[in-house]
């Protein structure tokens, strides 16, 4: 008799779990195809004042690029131009070598680091332990404690690496040349994958622009594996 109840709903909650398998499996799947680019960020501002509570931050502008010496043969600092260009255009500012009023210039950077098995960076091969220990010890009564501290070299080979990209942004007035806005997005992280990374740090470092309300900040952006 029990058999015969139970047997009708075997199939319904074999095919629920299956169901509820399949949705976890592609929610998890989902997340994996992600990733979070976490950017601190900081920025400063030199817009001309207008009045003392107001300053003449143009919702429009013209600029031209500007480019190092150094990096006029630079494939990875053309790279990093077209990018800004395109970050640019929705904020109102276009590029015209001819009328432009603002010079802007772009650096882009990348380095490996070692990381700590908390993915931190770790600066040098050295590392210093602090011991605790307490027991019984070879005593007659009591217990023994004692503290310590070591230095040696970090176990393992080869060590965990960690890389850290940077986007420098700073814009310059052609009529004075002051520097009226400059900002700079900071991300270190597993992924060596670095124009991807860089891609959404340059949307990060001008957050807010022209005049973001909050000059130190973090700004978080979704990307794919």
């Amino acid at each position: 008799m029990n058999r015969q109840i139970t047997e009708p709903f075997a199939h319904p909650i074999r095919w629920g779990w299956l169901f509820l398998m399949a949705v976890s499996s592609l929610l998890l799947s989902g997340c994996n195809s992600m990733r979070i680019i976490e950017s601190q960020v900081q920025t400063s501002t030199q817009w001309p004042a207008v009045t003392a509570s107001q300053t003449a931050a143009p919702a429009k502008a013209y600029f031209r690029l500007d480019r190092l010496p150094a990096d006029v043969n630079n494939l990875q600092a053309g790279w990093a131009e077209v990018e800004l260009e395109a970050a640019l255009a929705p904020l109102g500012w276009s590029r015209n070598d001819t009328q432009a009023q603002y010079t802007v210039w772009i650096g882009v950077r990348a380095a490996e680091f070692v990381a700590d098995p908390w993915g931190r960076p770790v600066r040098g091969p050295w590392v210093n332990r602090f011991n605790v220990s307490i027991g019984t010890g070879y005593r007659p009564h009591g217990v023994g404690w004692g503290l310590g501290m070591n230095t040696g070299m970090r176990a393992g080979f080869p060590p965990p690496s960690g890389y850290s990209q940077e986007v420098s942004i700073i814009i310059r007035d052609l009529q004075t040349s002051n520097v009226v806005y400059q900002t700079k997005a900071l991300h270190e992280g597993p992924w060596s994958d670095h124009p991807n990374i860089w891609r959404p740090m340059i949307g990060a470092a001008l957050q807010g622009f022209p005049n973001p309300s909050v000059l130190n900040r973090r700004v978080d952006t979704t990307i794919a594996r």
